[in-house]
């Protein structure tokens, strides 16, 4: 039976719980998207030590141990990404690798021995450690061939290629195509004629074209002029072994016939270029010397004599290359037509041993020894053959330097290339 003298029945609200409401729900949000963020922040740590130590691997482990990977185009491409990006980051790997290292560490004490820390660290410190070792030795060995110290390189890990030319000419049309060529001319005002460099781009025969690189404005900041050349480009129809360094001569005739309008000393002449541009810089310089280079426009006493040749890990061996990595048998297929088996001629008509002559310029060849689609071993053997016909010339070898080491920045090769190539001109060319 009911009392109606007790009132209304009561009940007593809860406390209040921490964390609940819409307060706390927004600290639990903030909490969630802090552990992404420093999630994501660990794997991005953990692909960039991953980079750093593939590039590193790259360096010290000998050429022959990835050639498996080098013959599926994709992967070589790929490898060969990670090597010139870790070459253009120079000394700036070893700030990058502690810094990963240092997310790795702090991670664990944050949250113990995870998996996620535990790679980070390792892998970074690893990395740091090669880093460390290699950029010690390259510094060492490029101040016994420079003279020079480089500590740190590049001062910036940012492209360092240089201005724009002064002049765009077009040298010539063949085959229905304009030629073009780009000048750069010194700055300072002289009263004779300056010495002029001649450059040919690299890209495997198939690619590539001229513009500014690391190189052109340089060389004309220390007095020369630069004739940075366009020549035609293989396809997998046309195949240019017998014009391109035609296609060179033939531009170097054009310098002859405006010598007097730009200011060009034609009696000192040098040729410059890397990969399939230090082929051509080569072939060039040691055909025109001999009397054997017919070039495609002009005519062949227009062709001045060359005073020396600078080639920069240059393709002198293209029979053997096109064997050793899936660009290299393209770059044959295209710019030759097919392996050495099937055109042996045409394959003595490029390699660059079978153009030596008593008559060759002096030759200076700079090569990384980590080169991993032009390998060392084939452009020592070449400088070996110079040492057996008499041929003036230096070859210096950059330790763990890849392909295009000087491509993209002013790193340590770079800078060696250049504390090289300026005495060797200033003795052969003068300026």
């Amino acid at each position: 039976m009911r009392n109606d003298l007790e009132g209304p029945a009561t009940t007593t609200a809860a406390p209040p719980v921490p964390g609940r409401g819409r307060r706390g729900r927004a600290r639990s949000r903030g909490g969630l998207v802090g552990r992404i963020a420093r999630g994501a922040l660990l794997v991005a740590a953990l692909l960039l030590a991953l980079f750093l130590l593939l590039g590193q691997l790259q360096a010290v482990l000998p050429v022959s141990w990835w050639s498996p990977f080098l013959n599926v185009l994709p992967i070589e491409l790929f490898l060969l990404v990670v090597a010139i990006a870790r070459d253009a980051l120079g000394s700036w790997a070893l700030v990058l690798a502690a810094l990963a290292l240092g997310a790795g560490v702090f991670a664990l004490r944050r949250h113990g021995r995870r998996r996620l820390p535990l790679a980070l660290s390792a892998i970074s410190g690893t990395a740091l450690l090669l880093a460390l070792a290699t950029t010690t030795v390259q510094v060492i060995s490029v101040h016994g061939a420079t003279g020079q110290w480089f500590l740190f390189s590049p001062a910036t890990p940012a492209s360092a290629t240089g201005r724009e030319p002064d002049r765009t000419v077009t040298y010539a049309t063949l085959g229905g195509e304009q030629m073009k060529a780009d000048l750069y001319l010194p700055e300072t005002a002289s009263a004779s004629a300056a010495p002029l460099v001649v450059s040919i781009h690299g890209g495997g025969f198939i690619s590539g074209s001229r513009g500014p690189t690391v190189y052109t404005s340089w060389l004309a900041d220390q007095g020369y002029a630069v004739l940075d050349v366009d020549y035609r480009l293989a396809t997998a129809t046309e195949h240019t072994w017998n014009t391109a360094d035609a296609d060179v001569g033939c531009a170097m005739t054009w310098a002859t016939a405006h010598a007097s309008e730009y200011g060009l000393d034609m009696d000192r002449v040098a040729t410059f270029g890397g990969s399939a541009g230090g082929n051509l810089a080569i072939n060039v310089a040691y055909k025109a010397n001999a009397g054997t280079l017919e070039p495609s426009c002009g005519k062949a006493d227009q062709l001045p004599k060359v005073n020396a040749a600078i080639g920069a890990y240059p393709v002198v061996d293209l029979s053997t290359s096109v064997g050793e990595g899936a660009y290299g048998k393209e770059s044959g297929d295209w710019y030759v037509g097919g392996d050495p088996a099937q055109y042996p001629e045409r394959y003595e008509a490029v390699d660059s041993v079978n153009q030596i002559s008593k008559d060759a310029p002096p030759t200076l060849i700079v090569q990384g020894s980590r080169d991993h689609l032009v390998f060392a071993d084939h452009t020592e053997a070449f400088a070996d053959k110079l040492t057996t016909a008499g041929v003036t010339h230096s070859y210096v070898e950059l330790p763990f330097m890849e392909h295009a080491y000087d491509s993209v920045a002013a790193d340590i090769g770079t800078k060696a290339t250049r504390a090289l190539t300026l005495p060797w001109l200033q003795e052969y060319i003068g300026g």
